[in-house]
């Protein structure tokens, strides 16, 4: 065997246990033209072997092998770079077995358990990751016969963004996840041409019954999964071309031939035009009860909008902003980058008669809502509508788009009335804010649960620049689940209960010192929940670590002073961000710190701040220093999911 330049090829081999499954998957890149897989059995007999086809530089093999038997599967002149056996008997209980075939992982196994794979220091105990590589956004969240699947964007070739797979993963409790083989992949041409880049983008999920009518996940006889497909020459943007289209899924696990359900609807719209979110159970005088509705991101025209409508705030327009700059990355300076200001990001609505059928019409509505007061931004990503608690939300991260405090490409939301107009029904927003007052909660996505609740999830992403390459660990990770609610016009959110029942361990014991109250954390992974008595001056320390960067100390602070209560840094490139929770008169602080990340709640759910942050190798420490009265704490263990 031998490597060059992080590839390695020729000729090398691992052996395996198949146990009772079925079938090999490799994710596998050519190294030269002879590139093939072969696989002998305990005696040594050739049982298979299978050449990459000649155009391809990628290839997903799929090798049926026999249950119970130690095979040795040899790589040629290709480097395989994710892995695993599926296709067993309870395949959506027993998950796939992971096989580590790159010897850049050379400190796992070749079938390591759940438990070498996750309780390493530099990875989260209790947020969900991928085996390996590269995760973004998650995708078709829905429940669906009794468990809750989550699909999300996936590159099993590499640490970083690439042409995009989806991943699958489910889950009885929304805490314990369980992985599925990978779901959808980029387009054959995508795995021919390196100079095409795209794949499977993001969308989501409709539980329907045997008739394609939208129903309850645990009555549902089958998924349709709606998302965008996107192509780019790479380096050339006036390439882009993204549609939406759909698929069933019948058995939690495979997937349908797709169908295109809706392109751009005329040359104004921007090459944006991606994330489809649907809705079926919205109501109203602006809602056709016989229609589902589908919201995707783009930017429109400015000229499409009346300039009286737009000062005056009417339906479908928000000019609810806060002083910010364009940029295209996450320490970009003001002026570095220039907006177009002749367009303005939107969602755009459309709607299809039910039942959903794979080639219903899906009509355009126009757009429901269109940012004004945030228009330097390039467009939303992951845009969502529903309702709750008697209003209706939207929320979309603004891309490109730095805050007056510095936060990058923050995840926006917008609570009204959904009004119909002579030009379709449109959203009177009634207020607007952030999701979270951190950096990185990014590409969120909801669903409504069975039993009523609406859940969200969300990527975080390394704006902190936490994250270096390491053998052994994933790119991405997902936050902890969060029920949303509309509280006094305002959008809330809090770990579901869930998560509270499950993950929570033993109690700490509190020590005291001349620096404050602190605690010892098992594995720095812990949460705290203390109740306040008054808006004196408090200092929590939640983790220290070092920069892996620099090599320099970081710390990681929640502070209120005079009133204003927010996260600081210190250490790391966003110590210059402003991290204001925008909420006064914090009673109550919950934090969930795992190993490298960080989600803060604050007076049960009113605002969330989190972030990325690489937390120190072995026990960690919770310390805090109250000017007032805290009237209790109450610290534990942050237990694991992975089982």
């Amino acid at each position: 065997m031998w490597r060059c330049g992080g590839d390695y090829s020729d000729n090398y081999s691992v052996a395996i246990e198949t146990g009772g499954y079925r079938l090999l998957e490799l994710f596998a890149e050519r190294c030269g033209d002879d590139a093939a897989v072969t696989i002998t059995d305990g005696d040594g007999h050739q049982i298979a072997s299978h050449a990459m086809p000649v155009a391809e530089r990628r290839h997903r093999f799929l090798i049926p092998v026999p249950t119970n038997v130690r095979l040795t599967v040899r790589a040629r002149q290709l480097t395989v770079r994710f892995a695993y056996l599926s296709e067993c008997e309870n395949l959506l209980d027993e998950g796939v077995r992971f096989i580590s075939m790159n010897p850049y992982d050379n400190e796992w196994d070749t079938q390591p358990t759940l438990e070498q794979i996750y309780d390493r220091f530099a990875r989260p105990a209790a947020h969900f990751e991928p085996f390996a590589r590269w995760m973004n956004d998650p995708n078709g969240l829905c429940r669906f016969q009794g468990r809750y699947h989550l699909f999300y964007q996936f590159n099993p070739y590499g640490f970083g963004w690439d042409n995009m797979h989806w991943g699958h993963a489910v889950s009885r409790d929304l805490v314990h996840w369980t992985h599925l083989p990978i779901f959808l992949e980029p387009q054959p041409e995508l795995q021919i041409d390196e100079r095409i880049v795209g794949g499977a983008f993001s969308g989501s999920a409709v539980t329907v019954d045997a008739c394609d009518n939208p129903c309850k996940g645990d009555d549902a006889a089958a998924i349709r999964l709606y998302l965008t497909r996107h192509l780019e020459t790479r380096g050339d943007e006036s390439s882009v071309t993204e549609y939406q289209t759909t698929c069933l899924c019948e058995d939690g696990v495979h997937v349908s031939v797709e169908s295109p359900v809706a392109l751009r609807v005329n040359d104004g719209f921007g090459f944006d035009f991606r994330n489809p979110k649907v809705e079926t159970g919205m109501s109203g005088e602006a809602i056709n009860p016989e229609r589902a509705y589908m919201v995707t991101a783009t930017n429109l025209p400015v000229a499409e909008f009346d300039t009286d409508v737009v000062s005056s705030a009417a339906p479908g327009i928000s000019v609810q902003g806060t002083d910010g700059w364009f940029t295209c990355g996450p320490q970009g300076m003001p002026g570095t980058d220039k907006p177009n200001m002749d367009t303005v990001p939107a969602m755009a609505l459309f709607s299809a008669k039910k039942p959903l059928k794979r080639n219903v019409t899906w009509q355009y509505e126009g757009p429901v809502l269109a940012d004004f007061g945030h228009q330097l931004s390039r467009t939303y990503e992951c845009p969502d509508l529903f309702q709750l608690d008697g209003k209706t939300v939207a929320i979309g991260a603004l891309m490109h788009y730095r805050d007056k405090q510095g936060r990058f490409q923050q995840v926006r939301w917008y609570v009204g009335d959904l009004k119909d107009t002579a030009d379709g029904p449109r959203l009177q927003v009634g207020n607007s804010d952030w999701c979270d007052f951190g950096t990185g909660y990014y590409a969120t996505q909801s669903f409504a649960a069975d039993d009523g609740r609406r859940i969200v999830f969300g990527w975080y992403t390394d704006f902190p620049a936490m994250r270096v390459e390491k053998p052994c660990i994933a790119n991405g990770m997902m936050s902890l689940p969060r029920e949303l609610h509309v509280r006094d016009g305002r959008l809330t959110s809090r770990p579901v209960k869930e998560a509270y029942e499950q993950l929570l361990g033993d109690r700490l014991e509190a020590h005291a010192d001349e620096n404050g109250t602190f605690f010892i954390v098992p594995n720095n992974a812990y949460y705290a929940d203390m109740h306040l008595a008054d808006d004196d001056d408090f200092t929590m320390l939640i983790a220290t670590g070092t920069n892996p960067a620099n090599g320099n100390s970081m710390e990681l602070q929640l502070q209120r002073r005079d009133g204003v209560t927010r996260l600081v840094t210190k250490g790391t490139v966003v110590d210059d961000i402003d991290f204001d929770s925008g909420i006064a008169d914090v009673r109550r602080v919950e934090i969930f710190f795992d190993r490298n990340v960080v989600e803060v709640f604050l007076n049960n759910g009113e605002a969330a701040g989190s972030m990325l942050f690489q937390g120190a190798d072995g026990d960690g420490e919770f310390r805090f220093v109250a000017d007032g009265k805290v009237d209790c704490v109450d610290v534990r263990v942050l237990d694991g999911i992975w089982r």
